[in-house]
């Protein structure tokens, strides 16, 4: 993933409506993860974050609270490289 940390920035990632207003309004520190993860919780739908950016500001909880839709995540490759690791030392072990 290429995404930056984004800045978590008061009136923008503070609130649901300044996050809302700061999309529609084409701010830089919005992040594209934060677009996908308000689409899909303003859809009703659940948002796995895999990538390690900061996407889930004060505003994005709130939008998930509201409207009861799970959020989480923050990295699938740490889990993955731990599932990786224990499948190889298995693999080699078992022959």
């Amino acid at each position: 993933n290429t995404e930056r940390y984004s800045d978590v920035i008061e009136g923008v990632h503070d609130t649901k409506d300044n996050f809302l207003k700061s999309i529609k309004e084409g701010h830089t520190e919005i992040a594209p993860s934060q677009m996908f993860a308000a689409a899909s919780i303003l859809e009703g739908c659940s948002f796995i974050n895999g990538s390690p950016q900061n996407t889930f500001c004060p505003a994005l909880i709130e939008m998930a609270r509201e409207k009861m839709v799970f959020i989480g995540g923050d990295d699938f490759k740490s889990g993955q490289t731990k599932i990786k690791s224990v499948l190889v030392d298995f693999l080699v072990a078992s022959g």
